[in-house]
């Protein structure tokens, strides 16, 4: 995009403050929509990570079993699975998938610093280092040993770094359209980068009306976008508006670099399924093809009529799959 189009879209935003500023929403009020049971606050960091955990002996923070009777307390522990969702998304694009694992699997998922009900981070930082340092803490006080791990665009990112650094805790690996390879992106989402990079633009975007970005970058990332919903853009909007994470948004934009460590995604040496919706459009199905390569014995599935979602837009075949794949590597049987 030309520094032309960039003021011209700063012009635009301007222009659409001025017709109408969207404030960020009240905290209890948006925990009270998003966050009800089984949703968790996990303190830590400074703040208040919203988590949830699912499935047979599924516990709570004080290490409870977070369901009476779900199981018996003397069969052996569940393999754990934790899901990390991508940008501007939360906890809630894996609901599909929780409804059909939760039944043999414990299902740990979290929403992400600077994103859905946990909100900023205090550091600032959300660097691939910084969030896998949280990440190890926040599976600590889970009582996450050894689990498998899967993760969506910039959750993948974090994922394949995670089970780089720390293979000894990660049974197995599930990458969806993830992120890691050095991309250019295009169309909307594109437009959004380059505004919240820009210092004075990144400010006015805290206030800016954005039912209608989030509308438009769903329906780019769907491979069918006539199954973006009215609900779905609301609950996507409305997370975006919890305070603080419009500036979150905009400090991640500024300071991330170009994806680093994808030299040595060679080394990933677990179990690993590389799941991906051929009409992405952010993130090219050729770089699901590379991570397969990179990766010895991984194995790539592709959706050709799905997009950068594919877990949230075809939850039943895509779930299936990665069932298939997380009960081979570490069962149940």
């Amino acid at each position: 995009m030309t520094p032309t189009l960039v003021r011209a879209a700063a012009l635009a935003l301007v222009a659409a403050l001025l017709a109408g500023c969207q404030t960020d929403m009240p905290l209890v009020d948006l925990k009270e929509r998003y966050g009800p049971p089984p949703s968790q606050f996990l303190p830590m960091d400074g703040i208040q990570v919203h988590w949830r955990d699912e499935g047979p002996r599924a516990v709570d923070r004080h290490g409870a079993v977070a369901r009476a009777g779900a199981a018996d307390p003397k069969a052996p522990e569940p393999p754990a699975v934790l899901l990390l969702h991508g940008a501007a998304s939360s906890l809630h694009t894996w609901d599909g998938w929780v409804q059909r694992m939760s039944g043999q699997f414990r299902v740990v998922r979290l929403d992400l610093p600077g994103f859905g009900l946990t909100g900023p981070h205090p550091s600032g930082d959300y660097s691939a280092a910084a969030t896998v340092d949280f990440l190890e803490r926040f599976a600590d006080a889970a009582g996450l040993e050894r689990f498998a791990i899967v993760g969506n665009s910039l959750g993948g990112y974090y994922a394949w770094h995670f089970a780089l650094r720390h293979p000894e805790r990660i049974k197995a690996l599930v990458l969806i359209d993830s992120a890691g390879f050095q991309v250019e992106h295009s169309g909307s989402s594109a437009m959004a980068l380059r505004l919240a990079r820009t210092p004075v633009v990144s400010e006015l975007m805290r206030y800016a009306p954005i039912e209608g970005a989030v509308r438009r970058s769903l329906r780019e990332v769907y491979g069918d976008p006539a199954k973006v919903t009215p609900g779905l853009v609301e609950r996507y909007a409305e997370l975006m508006r919890r305070p603080g994470n419009r500036a979150a948004f905009g400090d991640r934009s500024r300071t991330a670099p170009q994806p680093t460590g994808w030299e040595r995604v060679h080394q990933i040496a677990v179990p690993t399924l590389i799941l991906w919706g051929q009409r992405d459009p952010w993130i090219p199905v050729a770089d699901g093809e590379r991570f397969q390569r990179s990766i010895a014995g991984s194995r790539l599935i592709v959706y050709p009529e799905l997009g950068h979602l594919p877990m949230e837009e075809d939850p039943e075949r895509t779930a299936r799959d990665a069932i298939e794949f997380l009960r081979s590597t570490v069962g149940p049987k």
